[in-house]
């Protein structure tokens, strides 16, 4: 077990940032002394590089602290900047090429590539199947994906055959996903439903992409830069993340490394066999078979290719063009493959999330962006030249800040947990001190620009950018694959600190010394943002798994409540099936659940289907959270069916079957209800009359949110507006975060507004909202204090006082997002009489 508590404490104490500064700026120092002990004559040669690392060190740590000046930080960047121009500038004489002789002993290498498995394994595997709670965003839907397929009997081998087809390149599809998806469904044939099988692919993956990156490493630089290497992208944090979770980065990322070790082998002059090619050829389009962001590397080394045979076209020789016309035709032959089952168009569809997408379809914008970007509402075929550039240059303004806050070092710590309660986690793409090597390493490779292996990779990281930038939002889920090549640079930059030291003549021992202390930081801040201090558990899922258990055959269940909680169940109903496939286990359609709500509109017909499953096909149905579902129970009971309401007070669900006689349950275990009492139509809020102009008539001027954008004279589930039992035709429906600033009509002097939390999370403990009307100076004209499940709905009444604009806030309540559903229902200023 890690000693998580242990680390969280000394965190608290000293930020491992800190830690890691001390180690950096002490090994420099210590390389300094040595320097001058040792080889006095040699002090020039490796001084800049020691400045670098103090200044570099200091600017992104102990500068960085409160107080400290901004003139302060730049002044030390920029001396960093001059003494690492000037390290490379006098090291152009002796600068060595990479894949040159290394006096290092390849068993060095080997005990830091173990070191680096065993250290990321330790932090991937603990307690990787027991994580109570939920599930996080993204293995949701994978477990419904895996469900569907198991519950429709589908054999392994067919799974996997479908694995070759592309899909939408989704995080949330990680199912279809040939590195992940298959091996997945091949565990849970084998060896049952978990957590722990839902996610140790992922781990698998993420394990084997450290050994083939130090193959990588040792094979096209040297053995100390593949150790480098596996040590940099194993303990990533980013990378640890998406490898402890199952999700289809962690096999993406293996599936991009090994079409990236073929393609360069196929590049190398000194292996040139025609045969290789194909084994290009295969790794390209493996590496399709995953997540979107690796399509887009694949075309750029498919490219690359291509360029790099016709600008060497003298020395193509009769092997490598076999391999060449293998590559093309492969490619040529895998489009039709694809065209033929109807799934080309889906290589870089994405869900219509990209620049040209929105060109087709317009009309998706403001749900994509929480605003119009061109400022009106347009047509696909009205978009002129002008209104198409105006388009771009606002993706850009939105993009270009978010990729540069994912790559540029952050040193602000996440809080504890947040990485797995948000979607996407608020992650770096590195460990922020480690970007004294990754620009380091960056530089060694701009240097060697003339070296084919450093512009391939510089080739990947610009061209592979450029499209992520026209997408609607650039994170870490977009952005993971690009710890691939920032591990590899802060590789070259870990080899310039060994060569710097070498030249000082530091003892071995002291070098590895600090190189175990700088892993023993990292691994900390690992450590310390991957894991809760207090792992949240769940109220709803032990009830509803328990009525599962209790259920004698087949069962059904149509959930209204948190879906990452929902899947935990469902898990458990696959291992319910695993065990007996006579006990199927199912969710219920959203549609067919909305209509059997209280607010359905189309009850009639899920009556009837429910009706159906229940007296001829012997289901068990359970409906949750019980109080949506008690008009539906009272139908259902006057038909036969055996209603009971079971659970704790915490939360209700409401089990049908078809009774003692045909489920061998007898009503003494599962007692019915005689029957349903239903509670009275609440009495609507009585609101201000008089001359006012509702808020659904006008259009906001500004739109911003965490989650996704808001809905006017809807919920945010896009279902009507309920509070305390009354349904309101008119208001906003929220998901916090989220902002919306309307300026204030000629004659407005209050606005009114009944504010509250959606009835159908109510009984979601998760759920813990603020509400608050801001002016137009941010002042806050109203706040509501904590809304939490057992607040009821109010009215309320907010003085303008003048303000031009006001903005309607609803925060997180401090919890995190989930089951946040606020509701402003029939918002209107209210005009001087």
């Amino acid at each position: 077990m890690v000693p998580v508590a242990l680390i969280q404490r000394l965190a608290a104490v000293t930020p491992a940032y800190a830690a890691t500064a001390v180690v950096l700026i002490g090994g420099a120092l210590i390389t300094l002394l040595c320097a001058v002990v040792r080889d006095r004559r040699g002090v020039p040669r490796v001084l800049p590089g020691i400045v670098f690392v103090i200044a570099a060190t200091a600017s992104l740590w102990p500068l960085s602290r409160a107080g400290t000046p901004p003139s302060a930080v730049w002044a030390a960047l920029l001396l960093a900047g001059a003494a690492l121009a000037a390290h490379f500038l006098l090291g152009r004489t002796d600068m060595p090429d990479d894949a040159a002789a290394v006096p290092a002993s390849p068993r060095a290498s080997l005990v830091y590539l173990i070191a680096a498995g065993v250290l990321a394994g330790i932090i991937l595997l603990d307690n990787l199947g027991g994580y109570a709670g939920w599930l996080v965003n993204w293995e949701s839907p994978v477990t419904n994906g895996f469900g569907d397929a198991f519950v429709a009997g589908q054999g392994v081998l067919k799974y996997t055959a479908q694995r070759f087809l592309w899909d939408n390149g989704l995080l949330s599809a990680g199912h279809t996903s040939l590195f992940y998806g298959a091996p997945t469904y091949a565990l849970f044939h084998l060896i049952g439903f978990s957590t722990w099988t839902l996610r140790i692919s992922a781990v698998l993956a993420t394990l084997l992409s450290v050994a083939v990156v130090y193959a990588f490493g040792r094979r096209f630089f040297n053995p100390p830069i593949g150790a480098a290497m596996a040590l940099a992208l194993g303990l990533n944090i980013c990378v640890l993340f998406y490898g402890r979770y199952g999700s289809s980065p962690a096999g993406t990322m293996l599936g991009l490394l090994l079409a990236l070790y073929a393609t360069w082998a196929f590049l190398d002059r000194d292996q040139s066999a025609w045969w290789m090619g194909a084994v290009c050829a295969a790794a390209l389009f493996a590496a399709t078979l995953q997540y979107a962001p690796a399509r887009l590397m694949v075309i750029v080394l498919v490219g690359y290719v291509m360029a790099h045979a016709v600008y060497h076209w003298r020395r193509l020789g009769w092997r490598r063009a076999v391999g060449l016309l293998t590559i093309i035709g492969a490619a040529a032959g895998v489009w039709e493959f694809e065209h033929f089952y109807h799934v080309d168009s889906l290589f870089l569809h994405a869900r219509g999330e990209q620049f040209f997408e929105f060109l087709q379809a317009p009309d998706q914008i403001q749900a994509l962006f929480g605003k119009q970007m061109i400022g009106r509402h347009i047509a696909p075929n009205e978009l002129t030249w002008v209104d198409k550039l105006t388009l771009l240059i606002r993706v850009l303004q939105t993009t270009v800040p978010q990729y540069l806050g994912l790559i540029m070092p952050s040193l602000t710590t996440p809080a504890l947990g947040a990485v797995i309660e948000y979607d996407p986690p608020p992650l770096q793409l590195y460990y922020a001190p480690v970007a004294v090597f990754i620009v380091w390493g960056l530089m060694h490779s701009i240097v060697r620009i003339r070296s084919w292996r450093h512009n391939c990779l510089l080739a990947l990281v610009v061209i592979s950018s450029a499209p992520l930038l026209m997408t609607n939002r650039v994170d870490s889920h977009r952005g993971m694959l690009l710890t691939v090549p920032v591990s590899m640079w802060a590789a070259f930059g870990i080899w310039e600190a060994i060569r710097l030291m070498r030249q000082a003549k530091v003892p071995a021992v002291v070098q590895h010394v600090l190189a175990a202390a700088l892993v023993s930081t990292v691994v900390c801040n690992d450590v310390n943002i991957l894991n809760y201090d207090h792992i949240p558990q769940s109220t709803s899922v032990p009830v509803v798994v328990g009525e599962v258990e209790s259920a004698p055959g087949p069962v059904a269940l149509g959930a209204m409540w948190n879906h990452r909680e929902v899947s935990m169940v469902q898990l458990g109903m696959l291992e319910r099936m695993w065990r007996n496939r006579d006990h199927v286990g199912m969710l219920l359609p959203e549609g067919i659940v909305h209509n059997a709500a209280d607010e359905g509109t189309n009850a009639d017909f899920a009556t009837r289907e429910l009706l159906r499953m229940i007296q001829h096909e012997h289901f068990t149905v359970l409906l949750a959270p019980a109080e949506n579902f008690r008009k539906l129970g009272m139908l259902l009971q006057q038909r036969g069916v055996r209603v009971a309401e079971r659970g704790t007070s915490q939360f209700r669900v409401m089990r049908m079957d078809a009774g003692a006689g045909a489920t061998g349950v007898p009503d003494t275990q599962v007692k019915p209800l005689p029957t349903i009492a239903l509670q009275p139509t609440p009495t609507p809020f009585t609101l201000e009359s008089g001359p006012q102009i509702s808020l659904s008539t006008l259009q906001p001027t500004d739109v911003t949110y965490g989650f996704m954008p808001p809905k006017i004279d809807h919920a945010f589930t896009d279902g009507p507006l309920v509070m305390g039992g009354v349904t309101y035709t008119h208001g906003i429906g929220m998901h916090a975060w989220c902002r919306m600033t309307y300026a204030v009509p000629k004659g407005a002097i209050r606005f009114q507004a009944i504010i509250g939390l959606s009835d159908f999370v109510r009984d979601c403990a998760a759920a813990l909202v603020t509400f608050e009307v801001r002016d137009d100076k941010d002042a806050v004209l109203f706040e509501s204090g904590p809304v939490d499940g057992t607040t009821p709905p109010r009215a309320i009444r907010v003085d303008l006082h003048g303000a031009k604009a006001i903005t309607l806030v609803v925060t997180e309540g401090g919890n995190g997002r989930d089951c946040d559903h606020a509701n402003w229902a029939e918002t209107a200023f209210l005009l001087k009489r």
